[in-house]
């Protein structure tokens, strides 16, 4: 539920961000928009589960955190990771899914954007490293900052970041692979729909003044 406040919040600022409009009228493209939707969901599902299996594993010794000197995470500070994870995932998707073809950074947000995304983040961020240790839905959960080890927040910061750079990078590749063999034809939509207006509007009278 935290995470459906925080991201809606900021969902709701994006009526104010910066977009570079069309010079035609659009039609939505479903299918090539459910097929970059497919994309940028499952580079954050797959952030999620490998993030899991290696806390869930963490107290194995020779686990990927033990080989790079973490230690090991109890159950509670497991939760409150993917807790922290699927929120940052979340609101970085935003930026990457927005510029569309290009890059994540080649078109600025509006500072209402970047502010709200930006509250989301810190609020986020603030919630899971200092959530007093307990129980919430039935589930343990403790603040990943608490205890001798604070520095987890830090290490899901950073891998939330690359996961990120990873999910712009096949974004954009997706882009150019479906333009350059015209799978679903993203490139197409404004001048093939302007062409079908055309053909159904009645022609317009001459002005003889």
């Amino acid at each position: 539920m935290l995470i459906t406040l925080l991201n809606d919040g900021a969902l709701i600022s994006i009526g104010y961000d910066h977009v570079i409009a069309s010079s035609v009228p659009e039609r939505w493209n479903i299918t090539f928009l459910f097929s970059i939707a497919t994309v940028l969901g499952s580079v954050g599902c797959l952030a999620s589960l490998l993030l899991l299996a290696m806390a869930l594993d963490s107290n194995r010794p020779g686990s990927i955190f033990a080989n790079a000197g973490l230690p090991p995470l109890e159950y509670g500070k497991v939760v409150t990771m993917l807790y922290m994870q699927v929120s940052l995932t979340a609101f970085l998707t935003l930026f990457s899914a927005r510029t569309q073809e290009r890059f994540f950074f080649m078109v600025l947000p509006s500072p209402i954007l970047f502010c709200a995304a930006a509250a989301s983040l810190i609020v986020s961020t603030f919630l899971a490293s200092y959530w007093p240790e307990g129980d919430l839905d039935g589930l343990p959960v403790k603040g990943l900052a608490l205890g001798d080890y604070s520095l987890w927040p830090l290490w899901v910061w950073i891998y939330c970041i690359i996961w990120w750079i990873i999910q712009d990078a096949l974004k954009v590749a997706w882009f150019k692979f479906c333009s350059h063999f015209g799978l679903f034809k993203p490139e197409l939509v404004d001048r093939v729909y302007f062409e079908e207006l055309n053909r159904k509007l009645p022609p317009q009278p001459e002005d003889k003044h």
